[in-house]
């Protein structure tokens, strides 16, 4: 494939995007037009799952395109393996231009590939404590995972969502006047609309009052098994913490939404928008208070899809919803496809070309996820999800199967069913062969890990400056 004819790659990732909160995802509330058409335009995926309901192992899984049982990434401390084949190596060693902005979340090893990194978390945490972070810089500044939600504190020029927006719009710029015969593969890593949920102040008002808290059945989480039930216990909260979280949340959404946008017309404007591949996902999604549960780690929908959209006006025939099973593992080896470059052999996803060129279906009937409880890597479990089950193992020896034809609110645990033992037994030794619980601890134990989070350096992103000079991104 000769330079001219590889497609450019735009990535935008954000963090912690319930899927179910999308204007095409028939989301009557919020307001995402940059989405949605972005979705008009492209192929929107609705049966997409992220391998890891959790940042770290989450995005060490797609830019690798391995599981998390195959690179032991369970928690946010442990680091990937230096030098390891990744997206941005793969695409920089067959002539793209790579560059990272915004949240990566690496420990250790803060490029994996990339060429640049102008601005992003190579220090810190990528999220703004809002408001300040105390004077005495204990914990990440971070507060209530819940209950601090709501406007933003800070300086709109000086939140991560703006300077994201604006350092991709520079990198375009100045990659179109130095390197404009070079295909490049951009990604921008937004921190919204992870907690801390604090958005501007015209969107909270906007959604204030309008969302409405989710209704779980009285009793529900005594009835959950063990895993599920430690996630609803420790992180209750009031109801009007969850009325306000979900207004801050919906606005952060729209938030990056409008951000997206900005970003497409740069694309556009520069002549770039026809042979760019732009791609949005997020690394996991939201639970918001679904069973009585808020952040992530767990297997309902609402926390292990993601969105994903894919759009490339002269390579793929926009306005299609699809329902193929995919992964973010398979974003691996679907780039390397369009971008003329082999596959490694290491990679355990699938291409996405036949489904986005519009040829046959992903030849795909399964597709995993792992998880281990926060801050108890040692409590852990992976989930299935076929056409019509999900399935999730834990290690305590816990089953949650769910027929998701009949009950895709995943309300009625069917596990113990006597009708469906030989179901649940075939779904069973399918997981268990693909996890192999029993190595789990050997797994973790392999597995390097950074002795502090970044949560606690003081200032959550740095810019990169020429000379390799590196300043503080404040606050």
């Amino acid at each position: 494939m000769n330079m001219t004819d590889r497609p450019n790659i735009l990535f935008l990732l954000s963090d912690q995007h319930n899927p179910g909160v999308l204007g095409r995802a028939e989301n009557g509330l919020v307001r995402t037009p940059n989405l949605d058409r972005l979705a008009d335009e492209g192929v929107l995926f609705d049966r997409a799952y992220c391998q890891n309901p959790l940042c770290v192992p989450s995005r060490s899984s797609f830019l690798t395109g391995r599981y998390s049982r195959s690179i032991g990434i369970y928690t946010n401390s442990d680091m990937l393996e230096p030098g390891c084949c990744t997206i941005p190596h793969r695409l920089a060693d067959h002539g793209y231009r790579t560059c990272q902005i915004g949240k990566a979340h690496f420990n250790g090893d803060q490029f994996h590939g990339y060429q640049e990194r102008p601005y992003g978390d190579l220090f810190g945490q990528a999220h703004q404590p809002d408001p300040r972070r105390p004077a005495d810089g204990v914990g990440s500044g971070l507060g209530s995972l819940v209950g601090n939600a709501g406007p933003s504190g800070i300086p709109l020029p000086l939140t991560q969502t703006e300077i994201c927006v604006s350092e991709a719009a520079k990198w375009l710029q100045t990659h179109v006047g130095l390197r404009g015969d070079e295909p490049f593969f951009l990604t921008v890593g937004f921190d919204k609309p992870h907690f801390p949920v604090r958005c501007q102040a015209r969107y909270f008002s906007h959604y204030e009052g309008r969302v409405p808290a989710p209704q779980v059945p009285e009793g529900y989480a005594e009835r959950a098994v063990p895993f599920v039930r430690k996630a609803i216990e420790g992180s209750r909260c009031t109801e009007q913490e969850a009325l306000r979280y979900l207004a801050a949340y919906y606005g952060c959404v729209e938030w990056i939404d409008n951000a997206i946008g900005r970003i497409l017309q740069v694309l556009e404007y520069l002549g770039l928008a026809e042979n760019t591949i732009v791609i949005y996902t997020s690394d996991h999604g939201d639970l918001g208070g679904a069973k009585g549960a808020w952040n992530k780690t767990l297997f309902f929908d609402a926390s292990a899809r993601v969105p994903l959209i894919v759009r490339c006006p002269s390579r793929f025939p926009g306005g299609r919803r699809v329902g193929d099973l995919t992964g973010l593992i398979d974003l691996f080896p679907t780039l390397c496809e369009a971008a003329g470059a082999p596959v490694p052999d290491a990679c355990e996803g699938a291409s996405l070309m036949p489904v986005l060129q519009g040829t046959g279906p992903l030849a795909r009937d399964r597709i995993f996820c792992e998880s281990a409880f926060l801050g108890e890597p040692t409590a852990a479990g992976c989930m299935m999800r076929t056409e019509q089950w999900k399935y999730a193992l834990y290690l305590d020896g816990a089953e949650e199967l769910y027929d998701l034809a009949q009950d895709p609110g995943e309300w009625r645990n069917l596990a113990a069913e006597p009708r469906l033992r030989e179901v649940a037994d075939a779904l069973r030794a399918q997981v268990h062969a693909f996890w192999e619980p029993d190595k789990h601890a050997e797994r973790l134990a392999a597995t390097p890990r950074v002795a502090r989070q970044k949560h606690w350096y003081p200032y959550s992103n740095q810019f990169l400056l020429g000379g390799g000079t590196m300043a503080d991104a404040r606050p």
